[in-house]
């Protein structure tokens, strides 16, 4: 098996072992905390919770599906109706007829999560303090849930997210502009509904497990104010060219204060990049390879993180055959071509091995969602040899670089790995793998 076909394969099987619907699964009832992914857990479900008021089951975000299933194989009869709010894509044939499905756009808000948004408003707003919420968040809920202030359209939400996207800005720092502007982002949903308790089980795509930044977090305490939201405007020099609208509502939300009192609610992480990178250790090291990772997460531009990464493999030591990695790199947008931070990476990490004539790794950078940028893929495996057959088609690397044009790039010369929208999001993996090995 080549190099390039085993990674593949091993990111398949990563992939399946963070399936949502079973993290979810094996996480917290509602009268325990989370206990690790136990799997004789499994024989004691569904759970009992106390309580004689419904219960009501909404999940948000990419992996919403998934996490809805695992909630309903958590729960048993025990809950009464559930709603999911996804992207386009994935089936829903798991779901019984309890459910509702929502969809909307990402990564612009469109106007079917603004509707969907309202409808769930409507459903907790409308329950009873004995009433309890399973709320399942994960990442792509920020762009999915919204209810903007009045003042606000979604022509301003998709300028503002656009221009920080453009700017190249991370997931934390696009989030915190956008709570302000939410009447459900910041805890805003909690806060509107009298039920007694909400558990919400995050699988977290934020390097550092802010709960209060996943998904902008609805359901919890807010940690960000307007005064932090127009910080982050300044430092990307983006206040001017939002719309007076947007300036005007983070101005009064910077004069306000929050209340917060909710100490029966629950929050727990079923899953994130640490336990991908372990897991994908365990799967390389059982293929009978000699399998390492790094200590820390790449977080930077993809460029710049993916010349980091040789530098690192360069490193480790002749018995080392596989180097695991993962990170969230940003792309700050010069050029006008079609691709992602994950192509991106690949990219330059080939430019990188080919400036060094080394032949001796193989890498890849690859969206555990399945979804990289523009790219259509979830990211890209490459080499030195990838840069060798760009030349020989007349294809040039540094312009693809150059114009942001990675995905193009790795569509004529081959290395894209496509899985579609995968069910799940933990942030991205990076792999080396030694050829002598």
């Amino acid at each position: 098996m080549t190099p390039e076909a085993r990674i593949e394969q091993w990111f398949q099987e990563i992939l399946a072992m963070l399936d949502p619907r079973r993290l979810t699964r094996l996480a917290a009832s509602f009268d325990k905390c989370f206990s690790g992914l136990d799997a004789s857990d499994e024989a004691s479900r569904p759970v009992t919770i106390p309580g004689d008021g419904q219960v009501v089951v909404i999940a948000i975000g990419k992996a919403a599906i998934a996490m809805a299933a695992g909630a309903q194989d958590l729960l048993g009869d025990r809950f009464e109706r559930g709603y999911v709010l996804t992207v386009d894509g994935p089936d829903a044939d798991e779901l019984d007829g309890r459910w509702t499905i929502f969809r909307a756009g990402h990564p612009i808000p469109d106007q079917r999560g603004i509707d969907a948004t309202q409808q769930l408003i409507s459903v907790v707003e409308a329950l009873e303090s004995d009433d309890r919420v399973g709320a399942r968040s994960s990442g792509g809920g920020s762009a999915l849930f919204e209810a903007p202030y009045d003042s606000l359209t979604l022509a301003d939400f998709a300028e503002l997210t656009q221009l920080l996207l453009n700017a190249g800005a991370p997931i934390q720092h696009l989030n915190t502009v956008r709570i302000p502007l939410s009447q459900v982002k910041g805890g805003s949903f909690r806060q509107r509904s009298p039920a007694g308790t909400f558990v919400t089980l995050i699988l977290s795509d934020v390097l550092g497990n802010d709960s209060a930044i996943i998904a902008s977090g609805p359901t919890v305490e807010p940690t960000t104010s307007g005064a932090a939201a127009l910080s982050v405007l300044d430092l990307y020099g983006l206040r001017e060219s939002v719309s007076p609208a947007i300036r005007a509502v983070l101005k009064n939300a910077a004069a306000e204060g929050n209340e917060w009192d909710h100490p029966d609610d629950m929050i727990e992480i079923v899953g994130d990049l640490d336990l991908a990178i372990l897991l994908a250790e365990e799967v390389s090291q059982s293929a009978g390879f000699s399998s390492t990772a790094v200590e820390f997460h790449f977080e930077g531009e993809a460029a710049e993180m993916a010349r980091e990464w040789i530098q690192e493999l360069l490193g480790r030591p002749e018995e080392t055959d596989v180097v695991w990695g993962g990170g969230e790199n940003i792309v700050t947008v010069r050029g006008a071509g079609s691709g992602g931070r994950n192509t991106e990476f690949a990219l330059a990490a080939a430019l990188e091995l080919d400036r060094l004539e080394n032949d001796e790794w193989v890498i890849a950078s690859l969206a555990t969602d399945g979804q990289d940028g523009s790219s259509r893929s979830a990211g890209a495996i490459a080499s030195r040899e990838t840069i060798v057959k760009a030349r020989e088609l007349s294809i040039d690397p540094k312009a693809a670089l150059a114009e942001n044009d990675s995905a193009t790039f790795f569509e004529k010369v081959g290395g894209l790995v496509i899985t579609g929208p995968s069910g799940t999001n933990v942030n991205d993996l990076y792999v080396g793998f030694r050829r002598a090995s």
